[in-house]
Parts: structure tokens; sequence; C-alpha cells
């Protein structure tokens, strides 16, 4: 079962991050830079992530559970940095880059519920 779960997961890291490159381009053909910039951010997130689950899954070969709590520590760990650099933004009226922490944090969240859906669910 962990492999079909495994599957569903790059499917899902690989569908996310063509959209955010067809959304990306799409954008720059209207002159629409920094929109453009935040899809490279987003897609680049779900790459980090995709790169974290697959050293997950390496490292913990056929257990599920420590897939997922290898995983969960991650994804709880590594926007720490990204809060930080929103709030330090944020103290110097920096709208672009709270922008981007924002996205940050956003994609990770939606990352760490389609992770739970999809693990969670009977096998």
């Amino acid at each position: 079962m962990i492999e079909q779960k495994a599957s569903r997961l790059n499917d899902y890291f690989d569908a996310q991050i063509s959209l955010c490159e067809q959304r990306g381009k799409k954008l720059l053909a209207d002159d629409r830079t920094d929109e453009a910039n935040f899809e490279k951010v987003k897609a680049n997130i779900y790459d980090i992530f995709r790169t974290i689950f697959s050293a997950g899954i390496k490292s913990c070969k056929d257990d599920s559970e420590a897939v997922k709590r290898f995983f969960m520590l991650k994804i709880q760990q590594i926007p720490t940095s990204w809060t930080e650099a929103y709030n330090k933004a944020k103290q110097h009226n920096d709208g672009v880059k709270m922008r981007i922490e924002q996205i940050k944090l956003d994609t990770a969240g939606e990352i760490r519920e389609t992770f739970a859906e999809i693990w969670e669910e009977e096998e």
C-alpha cells in the first residue's frame, strides 16, 4: 500500500509543479513578472517537499508510520524559518518579501493537508 500512497503523492507534486509552471508562463506573457515569480516560488516549495518525501521513503523503507513521522516533522520544522522571515519583513514593511514568505507558508500548509489526506486513507 505504501507504493500506492507514494505514487499518488508524487503525482500530486508533479501536477502542482506543472500547474505553477503553466501559470508562470501565462503571467510572463501578460508582463506580470512579479506574479510569475510567485508561481516559481510555489513550484520550488512543491519540489523541496517532493525531495524530502523521497528521502523519507528511502530512509524509512516500507514503514508507513515512519514515513509519516519523518515527513510531518520536516513539514513543521522547515516553515519556521519562513515564519521568522515573514515577521522580519513585516517589521521592515517589505510587502513583496511578506508575500513571498506567505506563499511559502500557504503552500506548505496545503502540502501538509494533502499528505495527511493521502496517508490517512484506509489501506
